[in-house]
């Protein structure tokens, strides 16, 4: 009877592996959009490569409708992210935790009734 949540058990924690994994991966990109923030601002606009209203309209849009998203997804987001999956994994601990308190009480019951039918046996 135990065997279910023994099962059970195994795939919680093999659940919180690949949150953990995930998140591995997850920092691996975050590092790798952080290196990349100020390719959102290429090419850079001097007076001899473009300048003007248009010029500083781009430069505008570039600054406000790229560069700070990228920013925000490079920080914010991704804080939020881990922040999920921290909370998937605090919470299938203590499924874990409760599995494990089941199949305590009932090896427990199996090892009284052996006891019980040991004892009536004799």
């Amino acid at each position: 009877m135990p065997a279910y949540y023994y099962l059970l058990k195994a795939e919680k924690q093999q659940e919180i592996v690949k949150l953990n994994s995930c998140q591995s991966s997850l920092q691996g990109v975050q590092g790798e959009f952080q290196q990349n923030t100020d390719k959102c601002l290429e090419p850079e606009l001097t007076l001899k490569t473009w300048h003007g209203n248009h010029a500083t309209n781009f430069d505008n849009i570039r600054e406000a409708g790229i560069h700070m998203p990228y920013v925000e997804i490079a920080g914010a987001q991704f804080a939020k992210v881990y922040d999920a999956i921290a909370k998937k994994i605090a919470a299938l601990q203590l499924e874990i935790e409760a599995i494990q308190r089941i199949i305590d009480r009932i090896l427990a019951e199996q090892a009284a009734r052996a006891a019980e039918a040991a004892k009536s046996a004799q």
